[in-house]
């Protein structure tokens, strides 16, 4: 999956191809067609009887958005709400450590914010035309490699420009506290025969950069994560195959002024010691609207994991943040309206739902689709407990790709750990015609504009897996199928949850909701072979243009299911 900067909306590459870019089309929509989807249980919502506890993060404060920074610039509550410190109280509020650390990144973007935005893109013209597979013939060679020899249990591999990735980055190695540039070298890298000049070699520079450990096999050094292109990322755990990716902010994500792309600039890696389990790695953004500092401490494993420190000094108000994005490749699956009746597997994608862990402790599924239109749902206004694209189907059955394994893409599950201040959570789903590009992009989006002069510093874990990365204390849904009634009047849904105790679902109620229409038959049955329970319901849409479902599994007025949601709307 490799990735590129349309005009207005990102459509990305997502397919079974290894890494490396292909060429991006902005999708058109409306961005009116906004459709708010309340999903919030009742205040005392509960799983039969038993209290769900705040995670502790929520109590961290974050920034004050009404305060007035000028009148108490230099002071404590000035920090504490957010502002950006004058030269005078930065000094006296962060004072300097003898070693590089994230502080010094964050001062650093502090004050790029005070200056111009600098967009020059030199990349040289038979650089940048080069087209994917001449890209990827680039390789490496051994001088390319960072700490080779090491035991510290990492290898970085570098990345030169070309094709897509115009922007140099700079890169960084701090060792015992210290950073130094590591400046670019041709002869790190073998060109083969491609048209380019050595002169134009010579002056290419890194685009980015690929972590590497041991992850799946004794011996065998395997890609962890990748930096590359704009402010995007990807990480592995172990079984895993690159499939969604994250970036360090979305701007005008959807929006009818297009999308802004702030990027990565510099990184900093901190050489891990032989007894580190975790590589920390240290970001500096720039951007037309915002710069921003970033730290990424990532520990590999099963269940690869991402604690991530940022700050945003915005250079001018921003009215459209995205923060945490998550980005993933939704073609098509048997929930959907249409289907793919020329295409001989049963489902293509990288992530097949989004799975939300509310405020409330309400666990919510809301499967992804491939529509028609621009379609924006807004499924939370309580910053959630915990939030993710989720790739539940693990046999190869599902998709009958060999290929493309997409039975090995990975969960991303993204916790806050810091107040993100009021918002709401944001679900674009945008059409495509194939596999190749990402059209999901799920993000918080601040209520608030951000506003210059000020600072705005939060903090969250990301979590990268192959198997569940959040469990839920109620039944998980394991399928949604969808089709017509025998008269063809009616939508037919069928909702699978995965095998759970008799006892648990005994004398079991189903709760169904539709924004319009009409609900006819639901029945809930027991699979007598598989253990899943099934729902079933009929919706008659009186000719609405759109229907938000919600429905879920009770016992005694608790939930015992998640709650899943469906928007329909007439394909």
């Amino acid at each position: 999956m490799i990735w590129a900067a349309p005009a207005a909306f990102f459509v990305l590459c997502a397919c079974s191809a290894p890494s490396g870019p292909a060429k991006a089309d902005g999708q058109g929509g409306d961005p009116a067609s906004v459709v708010p989807v309340s999903v919030a249980a009742a205040p005392d919502a509960d799983v039969l009887g038993a209290a769900l506890p705040e995670d502790a993060s929520a109590d961290v404060v974050g920034l004050d958005a009404a305060a007035d920074c000028d009148a108490i610039a230099g002071t404590p509550e000035a920090a504490a709400a957010g502002c950006l410190e004058t030269d005078a109280a930065a000094k006296k509020m962060a004072a300097p450590t003898p070693e590089f650390d994230f502080e010094d990144v964050r001062q650093k973007a502090k004050r790029l914010s005070e200056q111009e935005y600098d967009g020059r893109d030199d990349l040289p013209k038979s650089a940048a035309e080069l087209n994917y597979d001449q890209y990827r013939r680039i390789q490496n060679r051994p001088a390319s490699t960072i700490w080779p020899e090491s035991a510290n249990g990492f290898r970085v591999l570098l990345d030169p420009r070309g094709y897509l990735f115009t922007r140099e980055v700079r890169i960084n190695l701090v060792e015992q506290g210290d950073a130094k540039l590591r400046r670019y070298a041709a002869s790190e890298f073998d060109f083969q025969d491609l048209p380019l000049s050595e002169k134009i070699k010579g002056s290419l520079g890194y685009a980015g950069f690929r972590v590497l450990t041991v992850l799946n096999q004794a011996g065998k050094f395997d890609e962890l994560v990748s930096f590359k292109g704009a402010s995007f990322f990807r990480a592995l755990g172990a079984g895993t195959v690159y499939g969604a990716s994250a970036r360090g902010l979305s701007i005008g994500t959807a929006s009818a002024e297009g999308e802004e792309f702030p990027y990565f600039a510099e990184f900093w890696l901190v050489k891990p010691t032989s007894a580190s389990p975790a590589i920390t790695v240290y970001a500096l953004m720039d951007g037309e609207s915002v710069t921003g500092a970033f730290e990424f401490r990532i520990t590999p494993g099963p269940e690869t994991r991402i604690e991530v420190s940022a700050a945003f000094f915005p250079r001018q108000e921003i009215t459209s943040v995205g923060i945490s994005p998550l980005t993933s490749m939704y073609f098509f699956s048997p929930h959907d309206l249409r289907k793919e009746a020329e295409d001989f597997r049963p489902a293509v994608h990288d992530s097949e739902g989004l799975q939300i862990r509310m405020k409330n402790g309400e666990w919510v599924w809301r499967p992804l689709v491939n529509p028609q239109s621009l379609q924006i749902s807004v499924l939370a206004t309580e910053l959630p407990r915990g939030f993710g694209l989720i790739q539940r189907k693990r046999d190869l059955a599902a998709y009958a790709d060999v290929e493309a394994e997409y039975h090995h893409r990975p969960n991303v599950w993204v916790q806050p750990t810091s107040n993100w201040g009021s918002g709401h959570l944001a679900l674009v789903e945008i059409p495509t015609a194939n596999e190749y590009n990402d059209n999901i992009v799920v993000f918080w989006k601040p209520e608030a504009a951000w506003q210059p002069g000020r600072a705005y510093d939060l903090s969250y874990n990301m979590r990268w897996s192959l198997r569940p990365p959040a469990v839920s204390s109620v039944i998980p849904i394991a399928e949604t199928r969808s089709g017509k009634t025998p008269d063809k009047k009616r939508q037919l849904f069928v909702i699978d949850y995965e095998p759970a105790e008799e006892a648990l679902l005994n004398n079991a109620s189903a709760s169904i909701s539709t924004s319009n229409g009409t609900i006819h038959n639901p029945v809930v049955k027991r699979h007598p072979e598989t253990g899943k329970t099934r729902l079933s319901f009929e919706l008659s849409t009186e000719n609405a243009d759109v229907a938000e479902l919600r429905a879920l599994l009770t016992k005694g007025g608790k939930p015992v299911s998640e709650t899943w949601l469906y928007r329909w709307r007439p394909e």
